[in-house]
């Protein structure tokens, strides 16, 4: 019975390899050097680097030097260096849909350069999460750690003495047994990182289905408190916020012995300023620790503590630094990176390890009587060559996906089409509308409001002859929304303070822009010229990776073809010296 469960195991751990093999491999790898991918970056691109200082981040100059150089963008967070001898970085939001990322001195606050959102930290982050695919891609991906810890834990099940085989590679006995003994030692050495990377990947699946159910705060602590409604009349109409130094400064003091890592600014008059940092526990990531600030007064509004998280969220912010091997710095990156090579590449000579071992028996070539190629030596085969066909088709989309999903991040051919301004009290604004500015397909309206300070509208509303109201939704110095009408048709803007009674604006529904009108976009997006160089060689190894599996798989069926056709002619050639019976 013993001996039958273990044959079961050894099936499952094969059917897995030899079936699923190709996109685990794929995935592994693309984890695998996202794991470097931020150093990678640092290589390519020189306003990543500065030098090391134990100085405190100059947050205030960093923020004027982001109002200087994007005065119509939006600031979405400014963070501390990754590493000793990066340069600190933020991400603006520009009006024409770009995300820009900015690099800065971390001392002076100095620009040191900007580029698109695209980089080699994003590509590989992306690909291996998503494959570029979207919900598809992610689901898929991360449903792909449930066989990976399967495959593991079968393989460690099966095997009798395999703490002796810690070192066991036998050169000399042929390549089946080479490629059998690198497979295991592999698999051994490897083992606890495999079922940790499958473990949080099993994670991040489960974080996909509580988001496809609306359940994904479940996984997360209580949210800390924003800046409360019924306060925003104190501000005005323009709510002055407190420098980004002094929000940091405010947090340290609510939670002392906070490193401050990052400093996100409110998008809205509710939003609170989100302080984020560590506190002697690297493992979760930087939002575990994280204090929401008050930006018009400084009062703190929360505080949570990654000390005091419970099971579930603090593996939420656990997930990732484990998953990718940051929490130790550069070493256990290293390490990471080592693991993930063996794993990638030990899963795909299991698979063909696989192949070769189970050539046919002589009792499995007797019985065959066909006579020329069969798929009898290995009937697992002819599942295999269907799964690995529709791998192969998937690998097709993906590689549209992928570069669909990398011209995303290059400029959008889309500028403002001015509408009407309005004014009142000390707010004041222009209506304008996103190029195209398809009203009848639908296309985004956006209040924009002059100054840096927070808008405090009490109402921005939008008006049409039909009767439809729609509410614009606060992004900093932006209200915006999504409009559908015909052009033409009759709109009132409507704009009310906390201390004025409201101001309408009618206009005309704007029609859309001519194509002879419409700037052109890149058709890639802005970056570091070896970032190309890196992509390409990823895509090289994989695919070169999985053309030498594919002929390795090929060359192991044909020689079994060829040793049962052997076999077929020894067995019906009678030997010359044995007599033949006489005929009757």
């Amino acid at each position: 019975m013993f001996s039958n469960w273990r044959k079961t195991l050894f099936r499952l751990h094969g059917w897995i390899g030899i079936n699923l093999g190709l996109l685990l491999f794929v995935i592994c790898l693309s984890g695998t050097v996202a794991v470097f991918s931020n150093e990678i970056d640092w290589l390519l691109n020189d306003d990543l680097r500065a030098e090391a200082t134990d100085e405190p981040i100059a947050w205030d100059e960093i923020e004027a030097s982001i109002d200087e150089t994007f005065p119509d963008g939006v600031n979405l967070g400014m963070y501390a260096p990754l590493e000793p001898g990066f340069a600190a970085r933020a991400y603006v939001a520009l009006p024409d849909g770009q995300t820009r990322k900015a690099y800065f001195h971390p001392k002076t606050g100095e620009l040191q350069g900007h580029t698109s959102f695209f980089n080699t930290q994003r590509f590989f982050r992306s690909f291996h999460r998503r494959f570029f695919d979207g919900d598809r891609g992610i689901v898929l991906v991360t449903l792909m750690a449930i066989p990976l810890l399967f495959s593991a834990l079968s393989g460690l099940l099966y095997y009798k003495g395999w703490l002796k085989q810690l070192f066991t590679v036998r050169r000399d006995k042929g390549r089946r047994l080479f490629g059998s003994d690198l497979h295991k030692v592999a698999g051994i050495w490897g083992l606890l990182f495999t079922i940790l990377i499958a473990a949080t990947g099993i994670f991040y699946f489960t974080e996909v289905v509580f988001t496809g159910t609306g359940n994904y705060q479940a996984l997360h602590a209580e949210p800390l408190p924003n800046v409360p409604a019924e306060t925003l009349p104190d501000y005005g109409g323009r709510a002055t916020m407190l420098s980004a130094g002094v929000l940091a400064d405010r947090a340290r003091a609510a939670l002392p012995g906070l490193d401050v890592r990052g400093v996100r600014l409110p998008l809205g008059p509710t939003d609170a300023a989100s302080v984020t940092g560590q506190m002697g526990n690297p493992i979760t990531r930087d939002r575990a620790n994280e204090v929401h600030v008050n930006p018009y007064t400084g009062a703190v509004l929360g505080v949570q503590r990654s000390s005091e998280l419970g099971v579930v969220p603090f593996i939420t912010d656990a997930a990732d630094p484990l998953h990718f091997g940051y929490f130790g710095s550069f070493w256990t990156k290293a390490l990471w990176f080592v693991f993930g090579l063996m794993l990638s590449f030990s899963i795909l000579t299991g698979a063909y390890v696989w192949v070769v071992r189970s050539e046919p028996s002589h009792r499995t070539a007797k019985a065959d009587r066909e006579d020329g190629l069969s798929l009898r030596p290995f009937p697992w085969l002819r599942g295999a060559v269907v799964s690995v066909a529709l791998t192969l088709v998937y690998c097709g989309v993906v590689v549209s996906s992928t570069i669909d999903g990398i011209q995303y991040y290059a400029p959008q051919n889309t500028g403002h089409v001015p509408v009407t301004s309005i004014a009142n009290g000390d707010l004041r604004a222009d209506l304008l509308c996103t190029k195209p500015c398809d009203l009848q397909d639908g296309s985004t309206m956006a209040l924009r409001f002059e100054g840096k300070d927070m808008p405090n509208p009490k109402a921005v509303t939008l008006t049409t002859a039909d009767g439809d109201t729609i509410s614009l939704n606060a992004y900093q110095q932006y209200h915006r929304g999504e409009v559908t009408t015909a052009p033409g048709t009759a709109m009132t803007l409507s704009l009310a303070t906390w201390d004025a009674p409201p101001v309408q604006k009618q206009f005309e529904a704007p029609s859309p822009v001519p194509d002879d009108q419409m700037t052109t976009a890149a058709a890639w997006p802005e970056a570091a010229p070896g970032v190309w160089w890196v992509v390409g060689g990823f895509v090289l190894l994989t695919v070169s990776s999985i053309g030498t599996w594919l002929w390795g798989v090929w060359r192991a069926f044909q020689s079994s073809q060829s040793k049962m056709q052997r076999k077929r002619r020894r067995s019906t050639t009678p030997r010359p010296d044995v007599k033949l019976p006489p005929t009757a």
